[in-house]
């Protein structure tokens, strides 16, 4: 029966991408994970080249509209692996959107590779994507993501071929932007809808932005928060992304100088900072770890960083921004804390950044797996691009996304088939495109980037410091929603306002 699907479903994609879309092709939906959600399974091709070949399963959830008045469906996806339609519905994060949930069915893709496990825990479901499962963690702290010498380099290579090795799937050669574009395509015309609506962010932008490009007439609205610039060369990559993780650093300072609520106020954090890296060096700081959901692995409970791994992990905490996750951390006040604390050779703050970081391993291998085909690195990337980052980031290193990922993808045994190139999109219908000013993850001049490339789009700003500006500005979440429930675009140039620290 799936064999069945695959076809049915990869041949209407294939042949009749513009013809209008049949009634649903039957998807089964059943109750799963939350009182208010359903969820069902799609089979699609792992190689949408031979959409007759290999399937996987993708799995998808909804919440569902009014139907007094419903206008469709919204596809919502923050990033691979997090299923955000159960965890919208547990958390209460939906109650930022009831004008949404009342107007939409609200559809959740566990994108490929993923296997619904999100931030907080594998959530029960009937059914699953297929997962990337990988028998070591993507990061060892043994092993210098900044290798200094020929030996380093060898050793990168080789933990990256080893990681790559022990991942238990063949989807480590399909997870790049236009095969996830397709599967939306799929879960579309599975729904037997004529157009859809989406709100993607981070790392899922350029998936959003390749679908508008494919398929244009079957866009209603897109929104797309902090998208990931798909048309940067790795090397420039890196240097953007650390010049704006080091201009947030140096905000961060700044907040710490002016607010009582930093617990170094007074100090001179800078030379705090750098000592203690210099001294991580020489003597690395212990992170004890909380176990991980859904695997055993006691070897990785306590892990010793150095001055790198705090440098990256001082990038998440910026990333976080004044965002509280899980009721408990916020970026620029725990940051200090961490440093604080890690004056004392530990920290249970710099331990959370690191689950945060590199601890939860379902997550992160199709993250890795992703980000290996959209931006395929060589040594010569690396070693080019080394001594640049160090010299616009002198604080921070040169740690950020982007040289996590070029280090990650450094002799990684698979092709990369999507390098970067711009996506321009034509003939779709006005695109919401959002930035924050203060993002270490999606630089603004990178998001303002991703606009130019959109025919008609609309760039809303956030003038404030967070890596995903809804969650952060009420301005951006009534703006995002009314837009995507009405069709009404800001007016170009508009800015929403920081909050205030």
């Amino acid at each position: 029966m799936r064999w069945r699907k695959v076809g049915l479903v990869a041949a209407v994609i294939s042949t009749a991408l513009t013809v209008p879309a049949a009634a649903s092709t039957g998807l089964e939906w059943v109750g799963c994970g939350a009182a208010e959600a359903e969820c069902a399974e799609l089979t699609v091709p792992l190689d949408w080249h031979r959409p007759d070949g290999r399937p996987i399963r993708v799995a998808i959830d909804r919440h569902k509209a009014n139907p007094a008045t419903r206008k469709g469906v919204l596809f919502m996806a923050p990033g691979v692996g997090f299923d955000f339609v159960l965890t919208g519905v547990k958390s209460g994060l939906f109650a930022k959107f009831p004008d949404l949930l009342r107007d939409f069915d609200i559809i959740g893709v566990d994108t490929r590779g993923g296997g619904l496990h999100p931030f907080y825990g594998r959530q029960p479901a009937p059914f699953r994507t297929d997962a990337i499962t990988c028998g070591s963690p993507v990061h060892d702290p043994d092993v210098n993501s900044f290798p200094r010498n020929g030996s380093e380099f060898d050793a990168l290579v080789r933990h990256n071929r080893a990681y790559a090795a022990n991942c238990d799937s063949p989807l480590l050669g399909y997870m790049d932007a236009v095969s996830q574009a397709r599967d939306l395509e799929a879960v579309r015309v599975a729904l037997g809808e004529q157009s859809v609506s989406m709100f993607f962010f981070g790392y899922l932008g350029p998936v959003g932005q390749t679908y508008a490009s494919m398929f244009p007439d079957r866009v209603r609205a897109m929104a797309l928060d902090s998208p990931v610039d798909h048309s940067v060369p790795v090397v420039a990559r890196a240097v953007d992304f650390a010049s704006t993780v080091e201009r947030e650093f140096d905000r961060f300072v700044a907040w710490c100088d002016r607010s009582t609520s930093c617990v170094l106020h007074g100090a001179d954090v800078k030379a705090i900072y750098d000592n203690l890296l210099r001294q991580a060096d020489k003597e690395p700081v212990r992170l004890d770890l909380p176990p991980e959901p859904g695997q055993a692995d006691p070897q990785q409970r306590t892990v010793l960083v150095k001055g790198n791994d705090l440098a990256f992990l001082t990038e998440q905490a910026l990333e976080i921004g004044d965002l509280s996750i899980g009721g408990a951390h916020s970026g620029w006040f725990d940051l200090a804390v961490a440093i604080a604390e890690s004056a004392k050779g530990t920290s249970p703050t710099f331990s959370f950044f690191y689950r945060y970081s590199w601890g939860y391993r379902d997550l992160w291998n199709p993250f890795r797996a992703g980000t290996c085909q959209d931006f395929p690195t060589t040594v010569a990337d690396l070693a080019v691009s080394e001594p640049i980052v160090a010299a616009v980031a002198p604080h921070t290193r040169g740690a950020s996304q982007a040289w996590d990922a070029m280090s990650g993808c450094v002799g990684w045994p698979v092709r990369g088939t999507n390098p970067p190139q711009p996506t321009l999109v034509r003939g779709a219908p006005p695109i919401l495109v959002i930035g924050a000013q203060g993002n270490p993850w999606s630089p603004y001049e990178r998001v303002a980037s991703v606009s130019a490339q959109i025919q008609g789009s609309v760039l809303l700003t956030y003038a404030g410091d967070a890596h995903i500006a809804f969650l952060s500005s009420q301005c951006v979440i009534d703006t995002m929603q009314r837009y995507l429930d009405t069709l009404v675009t800001p007016p170009p140039g508009t800015v929403c306002p920081a909050i205030p620290t």
